[in-house]
């Protein structure tokens, strides 16, 4: 075929490619899925009569196109949610996000982060803002960053707070202004924050039903085919036993893995390649009898809890779950390419147990009714000072090969689900007019 493109990946944001491809009539595609299903990390699959998903997917939306798309694909099938999520410090249950829900800890912790916050105001002396504890540090104070944002997100990134970047920050941490934090301090605010306050998820089916509405109309899909090495001279693609020659490359699967499979790469952009950092986390799922506590999900900066999530997946729809019983998803978060063993996963599952009864999240008498691990090997792409660079270099180089990178993974970068859909419809967009 001519203009041939290939697809590396059959996740949200691949499928959402060849769906916006096929909408503009351009069918000389194909994508290539290491799985024996399509989906990717946006799937879900069943267990005991619970459906789980990879860990929380929600669609958060904020754009009048990802809205459209959204109700495109899932039509009748979406049940509309405002968030219901809090942060577990110190015994307390407070709204997220902490720096503006102050209200309800011991009194010592709220002053100490009001001070803190006010002597940042006041001061300003934190000119750059380009590492992560100096910008947290300018914006909320000494106490809110000692509490919350440092534990946290140690907890969650897995690597060196010292030499990690702002960068992702301004989406993702909900904004607030001081009268906020103070308002928040003394009093039980009724306020939301942040880009995910509301969110979609379908009535049936898990997450994996935006997949499958994307499989309504993309095609070309050539399942166990998992891409093993990519020739720049020869424009060819090894997967599946057989050999694929494109003329354009859109690869979604993780760019760190994507640099192991391409032949003869320059030094320096090996370098830059070796330059990536992520993290990697395990997801227990666990389905057990009777009722759960309110909330979609709760932060857990302690180091007590060695999660630093735990989300009620039965929350987001009743199909989720058999009658009279409830369905979580707990996340624990290592550095890259950890590999736990299955005696310490063991360990792990009884240790949580312990504290879902103790947070009041299960009963006494509750009986586990699922229960199952899932790995995400490669999960959050870590913004440390070399990231900005390296991943430029890499996209320069693969540009210029007619490469392009696509989705949370492939672009490596900290995304979500809106972005994964519009990204893949821009990129129809672009290779069609190419």
């Amino acid at each position: 075929m001519e203009n041939k493109i290939i697809i590396i990946g059959a996740g949200i944001s691949g499928l959402s490619l060849a769906y916006h491809l096929e909408e503009m009539k351009c069918r000389n595609y194909l994508i290539l899925e290491a799985a024996a299903k399509a989906g990717g990390l946006c799937g879900s699959y069943e267990l005991n009569g619970f459906t789980f998903d990879y860990s929380g997917h929600l669609l958060h939306l904020s754009s009048k196109q990802g809205l459209r798309l959204a109700q495109k694909l899932l039509g009748k099938n979406a049940l509309a949610h405002k968030r219901r999520a809090f942060v577990h410090i110190y015994g307390e249950d407070l709204p997220y996000p902490f720096q503006n829900n102050l209200y309800g800890l011991r009194d010592a912790v709220v002053s100490e982060c009001v001070k803190g916050a006010l002597t940042a105001y006041k001061d300003k002396k934190i000119k750059d803002t380009t590492l992560f504890k100096n910008w947290a540090l300018a914006l909320y104070g000494e106490g809110i960053c000692k509490h919350f944002m440092f534990p946290y997100n140690q907890k969650l990134w897995q690597t060196d707070l010292d030499k990690m970047t702002s960068a992702w920050c301004g989406k993702f941490i909900p904004a607030g202004t001081l009268e906020d934090i103070i308002k928040g301090a003394y009093t039980r605010r009724r306020k939301d924050f942040g880009y995910n306050a509301g969110f979609l998820y379908p009535k049936e089916g898990g997450c994996g039903a935006i997949c499958g509405g994307l499989l309504k109309k993309a095609g070309n899909l050539h399942l166990n085919s998992e891409a093993k090495e990519i020739d720049l001279k020869e424009k060819s693609v090894k997967a599946g036993g057989k050999k694929y020659a494109y003329d354009t490359l859109v690869s979604t699967m993780p760019l760190k893995t994507l640099g192991a499979i391409i032949k003869n790469l320059p030094p320096p952009v090996k370098r830059d390649f070796e330059l990536l950092k992520h993290n990697s986390v395990y997801v227990l799922n666990l389905g057990v009898s009777g009722g759960t506590k309110e909330g979609h999900w709760y932060y857990f900066p302690q180091d007590k809890y060695p999660f630093y999530r735990a989300g009620v997946q039965s929350a987001f729809s009743p199909a989720l779950a058999p009658q009279g019983a409830s369905g979580f998803y707990i996340e624990f978060a290592f550095p890259g390419g950890a590999v736990v063993k299955e005696q310490d996963l063991k360990k792990m599952e009884q240790q949580t147990l312990k504290h879902l009864l103790e947070l009041g999240f299960i009963a006494r008498d509750a009986k586990i009714l699922a229960a199952g691990w899932a790995q995400i090997p490669c999960a959050y792409p870590i913004y440390d000072v070399n990231y900005e660079t390296a991943r430029k270099n890499i996209i320069d180089f693969l540009a210029a090969q007619n490469i392009y990178l696509l989705g949370r993974f492939g672009a490596w970068e900290y995304s979500f689900m809106e972005k994964s859909l519009l990204d893949g419809a821009a990129m129809a967009g672009k290779l069609v007019k190419a």
